[in-house]
């Protein structure tokens, strides 16, 4: 029973400091949208600032959603995460990709 209240607090941290930081860059975005049109507005003209401004939070969105509906979870996804790495270059470079393929394998078999 311990376990599951440290992991229901270790969740509840981690949820109250993601809200914590989506509402603040939430705020910081309104800011800079304000800064935004304030500095455009005299140059362009109302209208067009508006249009850039649509523009910059439609690619933004359309770029979010495509980042996240990418599936993990896919046979061709999967694949590629197993796919032997063969290390190349300077030793220094061969014993990082040999411990990055150690962390691929340690998190899929922690799953």
């Amino acid at each position: 029973m311990f376990n599951i209240e440290q992991k229901v607090a270790k969740t509840a941290r981690k949820v109250g400091l993601l809200s914590g930081g989506l509402l603040l860059c939430s705020i910081g975005i309104g800011f800079l949208t304000v800064a935004g049109w304030l500095a455009l507005a005299p140059i362009v003209g109302v209208q067009l600032t508006a249009t850039i401004m649509a523009g910059l939070y439609l690619g933004v969105g359309c770029i979010m959603i495509g980042i996240s509906s990418r599936n993990s979870h896919s046979p061709e996804y999967q694949k590629q995460a197993e796919a032997p790495v063969k290390p190349e270059g300077p030793p220094v470079m061969q014993a990082f990709m040999f411990g990055l393929q150690a962390g691929a394998k340690a998190e899929q078999a922690r799953r």
